[in-house]
């Protein structure tokens, strides 16, 4: 970024009024603007000021103006605090202040950055307010001698660690402050205008929100995860309640290839805006890899049904069992649609690169398969010894599946160390209290059969070598270190990819595989085409999906409406976990979640983790520090 006139982000001071040699911003200051030029700005950590002309004071009124909107009101000193500067710096403005009022505004913002009682109070409610009156008091001074000054619209942009780290951007602080209140259907209401399967999503979410959450640095994570759950819980206990029409209908159509987490995204968006929505589903059921990747133990599936049913009441037309086996857009133009959404999600297994894994013996299945087929409700017999293949979240749901239908060995072999695993942490240390083996740093070679069925797999040890892309440390072979593993089923988990064989040939397709769209709009090189999900980014999760759902929705919008798509404030690259003065945080102890005894669990697939009551998800909630970090500019 250029020089400025003035910056106190992070405390450090850059002031170059008054003829003084120019510097320029360095790391850490706030870029969300992107290229974007701007007069001033006001965030959690400063201001930042190009124009020596801007209107100090009357940013520091608007950005109280909207710090006042973020105070819940618990503590008088951050809500009648901000009330008082707001009236103080109303009345400069006015011509009715007094010089006075500028060390009364200055005890006023420092108390509120003392005192206050949560995150948002102490370090962002009033920091660059504070830091205005402090290097611009002339500005305001000038406001005492009875003339009147003036005000402006300003842009606005809200967001905290946790919101950041949340691919569909959840108002976090938001929701958990109503569950706190006991006001667990507003809550439900909050998070749904970003996440539509709260159910499945409060149970199966990867939670990088919690990773980012600032009381890790202090105690222990907000469970942020089992309080979406929670809200949907609550809901689901009292009957479950509709989801609000479409305030007008309109006349265009929209087609949706995939009833995954974006599609599903997608359709309920763009019904609520009075689209409508026909989808297009190869299975016999919704939700995707919801649906068919993910086991009972995990996700019960009434829990999805319940959220995919609300989606269908709302007007979305799913066709189930109705698998596109090519993109036609003449017949979908005949049809009527004015725009189509592939969101076909990647459930076509990769190779594991050994030999015979292509020689279709019995008893070797890809993990993708084996999960789908088992959610479909067709019998697998345990017979012997199984063996896994790979280290992320589908190894482990196919490795603790097979737990529950009575194998009596089950063995995963990862080619990397416990370290370098994808899977979720929490996955893994069930799966090991489930009696799974997990054998490290071995890589299989090729499958040994006798005839045409599999009797265990020839491996290779391994060790680490050099950081690969991915930034863990390369597997590298071991020579002459080959062994071989005995198995009566071997089941290949080292990922997925989508099948765009009905699409190939009109779409334009990366390197990668995968479908080539525009990184803002979403759109193809089809006109009126559009894609999003594992299709477009390869396999991802599934918060990740419905973010793109989320997006395309908008863009659809957009395109149908002739407008162009005006591209959120993005944050990347900001260290929004920053914060110069965050005051004292005392501990306090993460709420307890209850989980079936091992020894149960294996006997059956019913789920493992217990859920909050309302009185503990309104206790767990009342750790949450409200960490919002608000930026007002022009």
């Amino acid at each position: 970024m250029s020089a400025v006139s003035f910056s106190s982000w992070n405390g450090k001071i850059i002031d170059n009024r008054n003829g003084k040699p120019a510097k320029a911003l360095g790391p850490g200051v706030p870029t969300m603007l992107g290229d974007k030029s701007f007069t001033a700005l006001m965030g959690w950590n400063g201001m930042v000021v190009s124009d020596a002309a801007a209107n100090i004071p009357s940013l520091a009124l608007g950005y109280l103006r909207e710090a006042r909107k973020l105070s819940c009101g618990e503590c008088s000193v951050c809500s009648i605090g901000i009330d008082r500067l707001i009236g103080l710096i109303d009345g400069l403005i006015a011509g009715r202040g007094k010089k006075q009022d500028i060390s009364e505004i200055e005890r006023i913002a420092r108390g509120v950055m003392e005192l206050s009682k949560c995150n948002f109070g102490r370090a962002s409610a009033v920091t660059p307010v504070y830091d205005a009156v402090r290097h611009y008091r002339d500005d305001f001074l000038a406001l005492t001698a009875g003339r009147k000054g003036t005000t402006r619209p300003y842009r606005v942009a809200v967001t905290a660690p946790c919101i950041e780290a949340c691919p569909a951007r959840l108002d976090i602080p938001g929701y958990i402050e109503l569950i706190r209140n006991n006001k667990f259907g507003e809550s439900l209401d909050l998070i749904r205008k970003r996440c539509i399967l709260p159910g499945v999503i409060g149970r199966a979410c990867t939670h990088p929100c919690e990773e980012a959450c600032v009381r890790n640095g202090i105690d222990k994570t907000l469970a942020i995860r089992l309080l979406k759950r929670a809200a949907a819980d609550n809901d689901l206990a009292s009957g479950g309640s509709a989801l609000k029409k479409p305030a007008a209908e309109r006349p265009e159509k929209v087609a949706i290839v995939g009833a995954g987490p974006a599609g599903l995204a997608a359709a309920y968006h763009l019904r609520r805006m009075g689209y409508q929505v026909t989808i297009f589903e190869a299975l016999p059921k919704g939700g995707g890899m919801a649906a068919v990747g993910i086991p009972d133990y995990r996700l019960p599936k009434g829990v999805l049904e319940h959220e995919v049913e609300l989606i269908r009441n709302l007007g979305a037309d799913i066709q189930y069992n109705r698998k596109v086996t090519k993109l036609d857009m003449d017949e979908l133009t005949a049809q009527g649609f004015k725009a189509i959404f592939l969101g076909v999600g990647a459930h076509e297994g990769t190779k594991m690169g050994c030999k015979g894994e292509d020689a279709g013996y019995e008893g070797f299945v890809d993990g993708a398969v084996f999960l789908r087929e088992l959610a479909l409700g067709r019998p697998v017999e345990p017979t012997g010894k199984v063996v896994i293949v790979g280290g992320g979240n589908v190894a482990m749901d196919c490795a603790r599946s097979c737990a529950r239908l009575g194998f009596k060995d089950v063995e995963i072999l990862y080619r990397r160390t416990r370290k370098e695993m994808p899977a979720r942490a929490e996955e893994v240390d069930e799966a090991l209290e489930e009696g799974v083996k997990i054998r490290y740093l071995v890589a299989p070679v090729s499958v040994l059969a006798d005839g045409n069925r599999v009797k265990g797999l020839e491996c290779i040890r391994m060790k680490l070598g050099e950081p690969d892309s991915s930034g863990r440390r390369r597997p590298v072979p071991v020579k002459g270190s080959e062994f071989k593993v005995k198995a009566d089923l071997v089941i290949a988990a080292i990922g997925q990819k989508p099948d765009l064989g009905f699409a190939r040939d009109v779409i334009q397709v990366t390197g990668w595989g995968t479908i080539e769209v525009n990184p803002e709009t979403l759109r193809t090189n089809l006109e009126g085409v559009f894609a999003g999900g594992d299709c477009v980014t390869g396999p991802a999760t599934l918060i990740e999906a419905l973010d793109a759902g989320n997006r395309v929705a908008r863009s659809i919008d957009a395109y149908l409406q002739g407008r162009t798509l005006e591209p959120e404030v993005s944050f990347k690259g900001i260290d929004v976990k920053a914060q110069r003065a965050e005051g004292f945080i005392g501990a306090c102890p993460q709420e307890p979640v209850n989980l079936l005894d091992p020894k149960e669990r294996v006997k059956s697939f019913a789920e493992v983790e217990g859920p909050f009551s309302n009185a503990a998800a309104m206790k767990e909630a009342n750790r949450c520090l409200r960490c919002y970090r608000l930026v007002v500019w022009e």
